[in-house]
């Protein structure tokens, strides 16, 4: 018997190899085995067994080992790997790369160490090189790589043959990764621990858990408890408590009661009615669940979850950010207990690999997460739901650019299951692809308990900019003073959003003000001389945060500290130039000094737990007034919450981005639906300038099939998604001239392929609208076809004329089909 193996650690672009299976071993499609390849050993997975597979003649190497009893990949997941690479026109071997989590990569190397230490005699005639590698072998085994940063590599090789050949060091083959069983540590209260008289909230509430549970892992301690670990650590080595590696499927056992799924209304009732045949059939259909926000459309998801695990299959539920994923986990954890696992990048890779093998062992039926989810290792699926179907988090923009929404139904058909997909603001493409028939759409129009939608207001700040002219003329508070003495635009919060702030505070109500811009100014400038501080980096602005007086690229994290005088005149002119959260807080304390204001943005809930933790603290009632970017606009059901303000509508409209229309009224919609939730009425204020734009007025009156008929109308007119298929081919490279000189090349070659396909169009060769990212200078070229097939042919054929070009001049060239980021 042969084997073809995908091997993880192979040169890129490699395909699969044949291996021989020794006899007696019993291996199957899916399974993760050890596999040798020169002088190493690597990870690779079984993709084919068979009697005669090609071998080209060789002599076959025989595996080496089989590192799980089950295969780690079904055949669903296995044609999502070839569908992934066939798709977005990567080799087959990256697209497994990139989906293995690294823990499970067991591969050797070949190291150097330290065989016998030199004699006197042979230290003393040493040269440099020579000496700085053995200090560094008594250390440890190194690779040649590591050590190559001791010298110049051909005076290196010399040194490392005279070691080599004098006995002095040796080679060594190292191994990294482990495939055994995976453990989580459990945390578990000593007997006679004094809860009251330890010091320190956290360490207190740590020690209550403990003493409910009598054992938890630490995993789900710091899901209560945010921040929780280093608390753990201190209890243990105090004695009050013990940490002991237990086997995974003790670490997803839950203290929650299992909760009985609540009565449906209505229209859940046809929700259910509709899909659930489906889910008992074992039958491929996508749903398009379009439901207002607060139509209850994760009661839906739980009711045809359960009967997805009473029918013995498994089920996956995708959400678009980590921190949603907090809140829809409490829900299911409800419901079906230990059967639900976790898996998302904040996760380390032991953690995620834990997730992993608890869905493998059959332990862990519902899986829940972000887009990584997709690849989650749950056999026998059948159901896959795809919350906030619309959210561009879904879209991969590093690496394999995919979109786990599209996988999802691609996933769904190879399974065969039905696929979920549920929006309050459905996707153009998606909302397309249930008008032609390929989705079948399901309704929910009314909130749970008919509670009425949020009325909304729009505010113009072009009438509130007239307003207030004559006060700005007499200084009477419409500017603020930067540290210069030169006033700088305020805040712009209109007088009725400042009462309207004033009046919920005063009635008991929680608001919610949105702005989708961090830091405190956008940038700096010195009025002296026009000078805007720019990152080193990025053909960016630099934005200023106040808390630390830093300057900060939101594109390659480079930081610095604000200088008092402007780098390029040396005059005391710089003076900060527009807002964002930062300084909004700053605003709303002047106007409510007594409230309590938080704020969450990619700044304050960077650290793990840190958003779970504000939008808990929100739900009990501990804050008045959140601020935020766009990540409080997604599916957070906070009751209290009866007002939301929206600072600056236009932000998203301005955006050189065929969809920027649609991002703004989904924001604005998702946004307006976190007001009036609970049993109070909610409202929402959206300030603009531009408030006669159709996606604005289809925002204030929350009529999506408005909006969208606008929204198509003039995406058939101009040939974009979802009436053509679309790649961008991004050239990247570290000299100003090379990638255009490379884009040249690449709109060369596809308008040539364009000759045989009379829908195709090819836009640019054209700097990206961001020119330079993390030193690296950015050209890119778009194609548009309605053939999907010519334009994939087209891109493949170019792909193989120009890579070979780029590669030699150290440009990267890079294919994203149906991207979603233009910049």
């Amino acid at each position: 018997m042969q084997a073809k193996v995908i091997v993880l650690g192979a040169a890129k672009g490699m395909d699969a190899l044949t291996y021989a299976v020794p006899a007696g071993m019993s291996v199957a499609c899916g399974h993760r085995v050890l596999v040798p390849m020169r002088s190493r050993k690597l990870t690779g997975v079984v993709v084919e067994v068979g009697s005669e597979l090609d071998a080209g003649g060789a002599t076959l190497k025989p595996i080496l080992q089989v590192l799980e009893p089950t295969p780690l990949f079904d055949r669903a997941h296995l044609e999502l790997l070839e569908f992934l690479a066939s798709y977005y026109l990567v080799p087959i071997g990256e697209a497994f790369r990139s989906v293995m989590p690294a823990v499970a990569r067991v591969e050797s190397r070949r190291t150097l160490k330290l065989v016998r230490p030199p004699a006197p005699l042979e230290a003393a005639a040493f040269n440099p090189i020579e000496r700085s590698i053995v200090e560094a072998l008594v250390k440890s085994p190194m690779t040649e790589r590591q050590l190559g940063r001791l010298g110049p590599r051909r005076e290196l090789g010399a040194a490392l043959t005279r070691l080599l050949t004098e006995g002095i060091a040796g080679p060594y083959e190292a191994t990294r990764g482990h495939h055994r069983e995976s453990a989580a540590s459990v945390a578990r209260l000593k007997p006679g621990v004094d809860v009251a008289a330890v010091r320190g909230p956290k360490r207190r509430a740590i020690l209550q858990l403990l003493s409910l549970t009598q054992e938890i892992s630490v995993e789900e301690i710091e899901e209560q408890i945010p921040g929780a670990r280093i608390a753990v650590k201190a209890l243990a080595k105090l004695g009050l408590i013990e940490i002991v590696d237990e086997p995974v499927e003790r670490a997803h056992t839950p203290a929650s009661a299992i909760e009985p799924n609540l009565e449906p209304n209505q229209e859940q009732a046809i929700a259910l009615k509709a899909a659930g045949p489906a889910v008992t059939e074992r039958r491929f259909q996508t749903f398009l669940l379009w439901g207002i926000t607060a139509s209850g459309k994760t009661e839906v998801y739980l009711q045809l979850a359960a009967r997805c695990v009473e029918a013995g299959r498994a089920a996956l539920v995708m959400v678009p950010e980590i921190a949603l994923a907090d809140q829809i986990v409490r829900s299911f954890r409800s419901r079906f207990g230990a059967q639900v696992a976790v898996v998302h990048s904040a996760q380390n890779v032991a953690e995620r690999w834990a997730s992993w093998r608890a869905a493998l062992s059959g332990q862990a039926r519902i899986m829940i997460g972000p887009r990584s989810a997709i690849f989650a290792p749950l056999h026998d699926l059948g159901l896959i739901v795809v919350d906030e179907e619309h959210d561009a988090a879904y879209k991969q923009e590093e690496g394999i650019r995919y979109n786990a929404r599209d996988l999802a139904v691609a996933l769904g058909r190879f399974s065969p299951c039905p696929v979920m997909l549920g929006s309050a603001t459905p996707s153009a493409e998606s909302f397309v692809n249930a008008r032609r028939g390929r989705y079948r759409m399901i309704r929910l129009s009314r909130r749970v308990q008919d509670r009425p939608l949020a009325e909304v207001e729009v505010i113009d700040l072009r009438e509130e900019r007239k307003r207030n002219a004559p006060d700005r003329a007499a200084g009477n508070g419409a500017s603020e003073t930067s540290g210069s003495g030169e006033k700088t635009p305020a805040v712009p919060i209109s007088a009725r959003l400042a009462e309207a702030l004033r009046e919920n505070l005063a009635g008991g109500g929680q608001s919610v003000v949105f702005l989708n811009r961090r830091g405190y100014h956008n940038f700096l400038q010195c009025h002296l001389c026009g000078a805007v501080l720019t990152c080193p980096n990025c053909s960016v602005s630099m934005t200023f945060h106040l808390h630390d007086r830093s300057l900060r690229c939101h594109y390659c994290g480079h930081r610095a500290a604000a200088p008092d005088r402007c780098p390029e005149c040396r005059g005391f002119g710089l003076s900060g130039q527009g807002f964002g959260t930062e300084r909004l807080v700053g605003a709303i304390e002047e106007i409510l000094p007594d409230a309590r204001i938080e704020r969450m943005d990619s700044d304050t809930s960077s650290r793990k737990g840190a958003r779970t933790a504000i939008v808990e603290a929100l739900a009990r009632g501990d804050i008045d007034v959140l601020v935020g970017t766009q990540m409080i606009t997604k599916g957070f059901d906070l009751p209290g919450v009866t007002l939301v303000g929206v600072v600056l509508a236009d932000l998203a409209l301005n955006m050189p981005d065929f969809r920027s229309a649609e991002r703004t009224f989904q924001l604005l919609t998702q946004v307006a639906g976190r007001a009036g939730r609970g049993d109070r009425p909610g409202k929402v204020l959206i300030q603009t300038y531009a408030p006669h734009h159709y996606s604005i007025r289809a925002a204030r009156d929350q009529d999506y099939a408005r909006f969208i008929h606008r929204e198509l109308e003039l995406r058939r007119e101009l040939m974009y998604p979802p009436f053509s298929r679309m790649a961008l081919v991004k050239i990247e490279g570290p000299q100003p001239g090379q990638p255009g000189e490379i884009a040249a090349k690449v709109a060369s070659a596809l308008a040539r392929a364009a000759k045989n396909d009379p829908t195709m169009r090819v836009l640019g060769p054209a700097p990206a609208p961001i020119e330079r990212i993390k030193r690296r200078f950015r050209w890119q070229v778009m194609v548009k076809s309605q053939s999907l097939a010519a334009m994939r042919a087209a891109l493949t054929a170019m792909r193989a004329e120009v890579t070979p070009l780029a590669d030699r001049n150290e440009v990267r060239l890079m294919i994203d089909v149906d991207p979603i980021n233009m910049l």
